[in-house]
């Protein structure tokens, strides 16, 4: 059984926006991310390491039925989530996994991956607190490209449209599914990097009032921050960046208003992609699959 005491810090945000270092943060306030040798390794993409827990990882592909060509950008994704969602043997499973999280204290999960299963694990949780990351849209997707299009590719790949829409659906979806979340908070890449003291204790403060007082950690949470990472910041407004639609930029603004003026209800019917935009990812997916499949060294 989960004890009453524990719930999840759920960490979300899209790929490149912050997640990590937000989830050291996390840590080093004194949640649980799971054992060391269960959290997926630093690589040059994630210096500090991701932060996240590959059983649950697993959990969501064997959810998400990716063995058999799945992907979450389909139309249905989000309706077949629900339904796993009052499917005992699936219930068992990610009990199973959540109990093994509890240790009479919090605990927290960060996987971007988190954000297109929330159907699914809101019905799991208890009263989950949610922290989100928010990053400057094409920082994000300038970013996601660099580390997700092979560097010996001799094709002159620019995915920066498509990695927008992924970012708007991703960010309209987290917005979505924790309208109704009595416990979120907002917190931007820029702000952490900026200021991290400010942040880390504006996180600090944060989950001390959701979990009762603990002893100050503010100072260590700052040293999650090396700003030596900041690797991608186009320094200009997002309603300069011409591949950008008005309803990002109106997106964006939105949320970056909700980090300093949070807001119960967040309207964000008018931002979601219609189903044309959800079949352009499904091309991208493809097509990282297939590069991916190539044999080491080779060229495209």
């Amino acid at each position: 059984m989960i004890s009453s005491e524990s719930r999840p810090i759920i960490v979300l945000g899209v790929e490149r926006s912050g997640t990590s270092v937000v989830a050291e943060m996390v840590h080093r306030w004194g949640a649980y991310a799971g054992p060391s040798d269960e959290l997926r390794k630093a690589d040059a993409s994630a210096p500090r390491g991701y932060w996240e827990f590959l059983p649950l990882w697993d959990l969501l592909a064997e959810l998400g039925d990716f063995a058999s060509g799945a992907t979450w950008w389909d139309p249905d994704f989000e309706q077949r989530m629900e339904e796993k969602a009052s499917d005992p043997a699936w219930r068992a499973k990610a009990t199973e996994l959540m109990s093994g999280m509890d240790r009479g204290g919090p605990w927290f999960w960060k996987d971007p991956a988190l954000v297109h299963f929330l159907p699914f694990w809101k019905r799991m949780w208890r009263e989950a607190v949610y922290v989100i990351t928010v990053r400057h849209p094409r920082d994000v997707a300038v970013s996601w490209e660099k580390f997700s299009v092979p560097s010996n590719s001799k094709a002159p790949v620019s995915w920066v449209v498509a990695n927008l829409l992924r970012w708007q659906h991703m960010m309209t979806r987290i917005l979505k599914h924790t309208e109704d979340a009595a416990h979120r908070l907002f917190l931007g890449y820029e702000d952490i990097m900026r200021q991290p003291r400010d942040q880390a204790g504006r996180l600090s403060d944060f989950l001390d009032g959701q979990f009762g007082r603990r002893p100050s950690r503010p100072e260590a949470m700052v040293e999650a921050v090396d700003r030596r990472l900041w690797r991608n910041d186009c320094g200009i407004l997002l309603e300069e960046v011409p591949e950008a639609t008005d309803q990002q930029r109106a997106l964006y603004a939105l949320l970056r208003r909700n980090i300093k003026h949070p807001a119960k209800h967040l309207d964000v019917g008018g931002y979601a992609l219609p189903s044309g935009d959800l079949e352009l990812l499904n091309t991208q997916e493809a097509l990282l699959r297939a590069y991916r499949d190539l044999e080491p060294g080779t060229s495209v």
